[in-house]
């Protein structure tokens, strides 16, 4: 059996600044900056270090306490619902519970790529060094070994839900209990879209499907210098019509941008994510992705496409100068 942390240990595993880029809120952690939480004029709200432990004291209306006070008042929640998130942010397990070797081995760690790596994925798919580089930053992104392949992959902040496709663009072979794919996803909650813990702070929204068009976004984001002001989310494959209520709650609101790919499985999520988006107060609306021409000549049917147009088609079809909202 392995022994669930106690609270104290796990306040002390949270780190503040990490935690308020994380959680989207305005401004930056500091010793002297304005407070996330109110309307605060003159900086009045501080995040420091004591005896190991990051700590905050809003010196305007008295609050303070550890990281976990802290995610309790950024989400609006009680101090169990911040002790979940909390967990479900490092990786623990609810209850203490016994884990086979075997499947340790299937969640690996993510790292950054190494030149090579990211040179190679941005020859096969476009991908650019800056946007490889800014999506690891935010903890979405990196490369590691699976199922006996060189691997890029996605996650959530939660680390809960991670899909990984093969660095050579090959599809994974047969290993051990796995089936031969395009891709293989572990974790559970694939109605919860990646990126909506982080999109608290935005306004608009970028919804795309799929990891491939998740990393694509972030040459848009990077091109465009968009990187403060369209938070990307995704859901991981069109055969998760169903959006998590509560991360529908986070978008009401919010100006949603969708990115249908050119295939019936694509509209058809399309529509159902448009649907529930709406109905739950999002502005939703989508981006037409037709007449995208790669360079090899053959037609594009996804954003991720859209990171190898061709130059003429780039200079035809001026909609592509400016994908996000």
């Amino acid at each position: 059996m392995t022994a669930s942390p106690s609270i104290s240990e796990i306040a002390e595993r949270l780190e503040i600044p990490q935690l308020w880029q994380v959680l989207s809120l305005p401004g930056k952690s500091g010793k002297c900056v304005c407070s996330p939480f109110r309307e605060d004029s003159s900086p009045s709200f501080s995040v420091y270090q004591d005896a190991g432990r990051w700590r905050f004291r809003d010196h305007a209306s008295a609050e303070h306490g550890d990281a976990l006070d802290f995610v309790k008042l950024a989400r609006g929640c009680d101090a169990a619902e911040a002790l979940r998130w909390a967990k479900a942010f490092l990786g623990l397990p609810e209850k203490s519970q016994s884990a086979p070797e075997e499947k340790k081995r299937w969640i690996p760690d993510l790292r950054p790529g190494t030149g090579a790596e990211m040179n190679a994925l941005g020859e096969r798919r476009g991908f650019g060094i800056e946007a490889q580089r800014e999506a690891t930053s935010r903890g979405f992104f990196g490369f590691t070994e699976f199922a006996a392949a060189s691997c890029w992959a996605v996650r959530d902040c939660r680390r809960q839900l991670m899909e990984f496709r093969r660095l050579d663009g090959r599809h994974f072979e047969a290993y051990k209990s796995l089936p031969a794919r395009k891709s293989h996803c572990i974790g559970s909650g694939k109605s919860w879209p990646l990126g909506i813990e982080e999109a608290g702070g935005f306004q608009k929204v970028a919804l795309l499907e799929g990891a491939a068009d998740f990393v694509a976004v972030f040459n848009f984001l990077v091109a465009e210098g968009k990187e403060k002001s369209v938070a990307p989310v995704a859901m991981l494959g069109a055969a998760n019509h169903r959006i998590a209520d509560e991360a529908l709650r986070r978008l009401a609101g919010k100006q949603v941008v969708l990115y249908p790919h050119l295939d019936e499985a694509g509209r058809l999520a399309a529509r159902e994510w448009a649907r529930q988006l709406h109905a739950a107060g999002a502005k939703v609306s989508a981006f037409d992705l037709s007449g995208c021409v790669k360079v090899d000549g053959t037609d594009g049917k996804d954003l991720a496409d859209v990171c190898l147009i061709s130059p003429d088609t780039f200079e035809r079809e001026r909609k592509f100068w400016e994908v996000l909202p």
